[in-house]
């Protein structure tokens, strides 16, 4: 994107601790966005807050000239523990990823975001829901635009343009952690387009790592938005391999930029420029 992506700095903090782990695979992370990101060298900063044989607890710091841009907590703990196997949580059923279209980018998103690399990256097959709801009459120009028009519900087939899976658990890990983060936006951003009347930059990331699935090249997300007040959008979203088995479960929280003034997203300021003066 213009910035670089939450998820690939959440993945950077997460082969982070990875460096300072004597465990077989990570459990979980959760992240805090504290500033953008840009293109260049960052320096982080590991603590091992927790070390023990079946567990261990790292705080991330990444820091760009000077600035915190993201604090992480992640867990580790060994593989091939004992304990029940089950995915309690059924995927939906859904079309296998073969008999769908590759996504084509409404205009209203791709005014907002051009021709970015960052989607290259990605072949998703998009499951269309028709889940449009009724807009109450009587509304004004204001309140007709912040009222959804649909639910806020993606299902999806994602996997990585070059078909890349890793046998590594902390690699795989940065996989689920991309899809994920890439899905919590377009999920919150259903209901209201088109055309796109906000951006919602990411405060913070949450994912567990329940299961390692490196032969299932296709991973099926559904995302779900929780609620929208007080200028913040909640979503939470889970992933699939072709057989059921559920390898991630994922939840964020965002914030509400309004993108009508300058009515061009081009010119809008950064969310963290936006609130410098707040």
């Amino acid at each position: 994107m213009w910035v670089p992506v939450g998820g690939y700095l959440a993945s950077i903090a997460l082969q982070a601790a990875r460096a300072e782990s004597n465990l077989a695979r990570p459990a979980s992370l959760t992240c805090h966005y504290l500033a953008e990101a840009q293109f260049g060298p960052v320096d982080i900063e590991v603590a091992k807050l927790r070390d023990t044989e079946q567990s261990e607890s790292f705080e991330v710091r990444m820091i760009q000239e000077g600035k915190t841009i993201l604090a992480a907590l992640i867990w580790a703990v060994p593989t091939g523990g004992y304990g029940p196997h089950v995915s309690w949580l059924a995927p939906p059923e859904v079309p296998p990823p073969d008999d769908l279209p590759n996504i084509v980018l409404d205009d209203d998103v791709i005014a907002m975001m051009g021709d970015e690399p960052f989607w290259k990256n990605f072949e998703i097959r998009p499951v269309r829901l028709g889940h449009t709801v009724e807009v109450p009459e009587g509304l004004s120009k204001e309140e007709l635009k912040l009222a959804p028009k649909r639910h806020a519900r993606i299902r999806a087939w994602d996997r990585f343009m070059n078909g890349a899976t890793y046998p590594d658990p902390w690699m795989e890990a940065c996989r689920y952690l991309i899809i994920s983060d890439v899905s919590q936006f377009p999920t919150v951003a259903t209901p209201f387009t088109p055309p796109l009347p906000f951006v919602a930059p990411t405060l913070d990331l949450t994912v567990e790592f329940h299961n390692f699935a490196p032969d299932s090249e296709w991973l099926l997300i559904e995302g779900v938005g929780s609620a929208a007040a007080d200028g913040l959008i909640g979503a939470h979203a889970t992933l699939w391999t072709r057989e059921g088995e559920i390898v991630a479960t994922a939840k964020s929280h965002m914030t509400f930029l309004d993108l009508s003034a300058p009515a061009s997203p081009a010119e809008t300021k950064t969310w963290f420029e936006a609130t410098a003066s707040e």
